[in-house]
């Protein structure tokens, strides 16, 4: 029994894409970098000075290997400080060659990463000739509840790359155990202050290497093959377009049962203008649409990601598969009265900045929501009106 455990794990890590970067002497004796080195990382030819990828004319922000150093951090870990890193990977001429960011094949991929890549692409049933790299992207404050069944539903997926980047807050409870715990399957993590859930997501933006990003709450699990499907239709049917916005459909976690919410095809962007119709959590998206762009906008606490997307809609082009991309715990943050009351507040800030008005329905939903909220019922509520919803959408 515990020889086939030894090897199912091994065969889990077996199927990871990653490169190591650094040479040796580059490593401490913990076989983590050494300070002196974090930050002069060069390699021209994926365009990496000084541990920062050279930036184009038009990009909004430098994507970087590692965080600033912040006085305030409590810790950092992860793949990358041992020196494995992941990128994407092109087939030329039947070899498999490490992509910059911006999906040119750049280096010749060594031996050992041709043999992974060949053995998934063995499997598959449709020719492959890119495997783009998937940044997911999870922000945390005291977590530990929920985060480890989040982790182990990113590092179980059939898609063999993908990068995981986890920003902490500075949590007080269990989360950083939790996180070193997983520390040989995360690429990346930070535990510092910060401004809020979106400076974290911004925070993560900067350090992903990923062709397509994937935001992912720490009480959310992302479905098992979502990532391989997803990948699987975008180079299929979509050809790697630089402007997606891919989603499905949510599973609905409540304390009387599972609610499976189908979602539909975004025929109108004007549509988004007043009321956010497409899931964002668990949604794959082209890393273009940020870097070419903008970030979030911290000064939204609760709905940026809804700011977000109005401020690329003329730019998306959102695109629905029906199948379900993750498992979501409903309640949270938005049983607390005053969250409500801040979102009502930045719906106002929305019409303000995008000269929008959002729907009446809207509105009222969020009203209801307060009500139910200080009446103590607001879960109960929310389940009532998802499953309504889920039965409509069958």
């Amino acid at each position: 029994m515990l020889e086939n455990k030894m090897n199912n794990q091994k065969k889990e890590e077996n199927k990871y894409i990653f490169h190591k970067l650094i040479p040796d002497d580059y490593l401490d004796s913990f076989g983590k970098i050494k300070e002196e080195f974090k930050y002069k990382i060069n390699i021209p030819e994926l365009k990496i000075k000084d541990s920062k990828f050279i930036p184009n004319p038009g990009d909004k922000f430098e994507t970087m290997l590692f965080l600033p150093p912040n006085p305030h951090r409590k810790a950092e870990g992860g793949l990358r400080t041992k020196g494995f890193f992941k990128f994407s990977y092109k087939l030329v001429d039947g070899v498999w060659y490490i992509c910059d960011l911006e999906g040119n094949p750049v280096i010749s991929a060594p031996e050992d990463l041709q043999n992974k890549i060949r053995l998934y692409v063995s499997s598959q049933s449709s020719q492959i000739s890119y495997l783009p790299l998937i940044t997911v992207i999870t922000v945390v404050l005291n977590g530990g509840k929920t985060l480890e069944e989040t982790i182990k539903s990113v590092i179980s997926q059939t898609y063999p790359n993908v990068e995981y980047i986890i920003i902490d807050g500075g949590s007080k409870d269990g989360t950083l155990d939790i996180i070193k715990k997983y520390e040989d399957y995360i690429d990346y993590w930070v535990s510092e202050p910060d401004e809020g859930i979106y400076d974290a997501m911004n925070k993560g933006i900067k350090v992903a290497l990923g062709f397509y990003y994937v935001f992912l709450g720490s009480d959310d699990k992302i479905i098992k093959d979502w990532l391989e499907k997803g990948v699987h239709y975008i180079n299929t049917l979509l050809k790697f377009e630089d402007t997606i916005y891919l989603y499905g459909n949510i599973v609905f976690l409540t304390k009387w049962g599972k609610i499976r919410y189908k979602y539909r095809q975004l025929k109108d962007l004007s549509d988004l203008k007043k009321e956010f119709t497409i899931p964002h959590s668990g949604s794959i998206i082209s890393s273009k649409l940020f870097r070419f762009n903008s970030l979030y906008d911290k000064k939204y606490k609760i709905i940026g990601d809804y700011a977000w997307v109005l401020s690329v809609v003329q730019k998306i082009r959102p695109v629905y598969i029906d199948c379900y991309q993750i498992e979501m715990m409903l309640g949270g943050k938005s049983n607390n009265p005053r969250t409500i009351l801040v979102i009502l507040k930045e719906i106002k800030m929305l019409e303000k900045d995008f000269s929008i008005k959002i729907s009446r329905k809207f509105k009222i939903k969020k009203i209801i929501g307060y009500i139910a909220a200080e009446a103590g019922i607001f879960e109960k509520v929310q389940f009532s009106y998802w499953q309504i919803k889920s039965l409509n959408s069958k």
